[in-house]
């Protein structure tokens, strides 16, 4: 099969994955559209943002060239490097290593590990709120639990005192 078809399959196929991946009309120019449109501070989370951008945009031309211009057909316009990477791109997004999906998955730990940090901070704060608290039957002294033993021995033995005085 001529290389120019078999890329113009696999990018209609890339297409259709992308239209049902992104729920839109439009499949290759919706994901380069929403490439446009993500934050940089979102961008940050995929190395290969740039890259990954500018051979997208790069295979819509070809397949564009191939598709609107007479005669490209026959031409040397696609390049085998192009065919394979309209194929990696379709397995990135299957696999869930493309960009949108990293990002995703990279927000949604960033998240979780926020959520365990905000759990671990509450529950040091109960404990310190615990350890405030006054020891079991001090009737007027307030030695707190997070004192070391000998200070609330020492506490213990002055109430004595002041007892027996």
């Amino acid at each position: 099969m001529c290389l120019s078809i078999e890329f113009q399959e696999a990018y209609k196929r890339l297409d259709r994955l992308c239209r049902d991946y992104l729920s839109s009309q439009e499949g290759v120019s919706e994901y380069i559209r929403q490439m446009d449109n993500t934050p940089w501070r979102d961008r940050c989370y995929v190395l290969s943002w740039e890259t990954t951008y500018k051979q997208l945009k790069h295979i819509r031309w070809v397949r564009n060239q191939l598709a609107h211009e007479v005669g490209t057909l026959d031409s040397d316009i696609c390049t085998m490097k192009d065919l394979e990477y309209v194929r990696s791109f379709y397995d990135s997004i299957l696999n869930g290593t493309d960009p949108f999906t990293v990002i995703r998955k990279a927000k949604e730990q960033k998240n979780e590990e926020q959520r365990v940090r905000q759990k671990a901070s509450r529950e040091q704060t109960q404990r310190e709120q615990t350890w405030r608290e006054p020891t079991a039957g001090a009737e007027n002294d307030q030695v707190s639990r997070k004192e070391p033993f000998i200070k609330r021995m020492i506490a213990k033995i002055k109430r004595w005192f002041q007892i027996a005085d």
